[in-house]
């Protein structure tokens, strides 16, 4: 049986949850939740938040505040490292993680 890679989907949200992050950086939003990103982006929040962890770590920074944890509540801040990035090197970076997991 053949290792698989990703979802059959996970390209695709990839650049969904991409649009939605490169949209907040236009509009100088810095950080948003990943319930926002979800809101956007038309993707469940799970599926959000796993996309960020498992495929998108490199292309984007991540803050957890503590002062949230402290009371129970947790949220995850995204944004883009880079807000020069295109969709083409968002596809690139992805067939690049592809290659080296095989």
């Amino acid at each position: 049986m053949a290792k698989r890679q990703y979802y059959k989907s996970t390209a695709t949200n990839v650049i969904r949850i991409f649009r939605a992050l490169q949209e907040a950086g236009r509009d100088k939003e810095g950080y948003i939740t990943v319930s926002e990103i979800s809101r956007r982006s038309g993707i469940h929040k799970w599926t959000v938040s796993r996309t960020l962890d498992l495929y998108m770590q490199a292309l984007v920074e991540v803050v957890q505040p503590e002062e949230l944890e402290a009371i129970g509540l947790q949220a995850k801040l995204v944004r883009l490292r880079n807000t020069e990035l295109t969709r083409e090197n968002v596809l690139n970076y992805l067939r690049f993680r592809r290659k080296i997991n095989q």
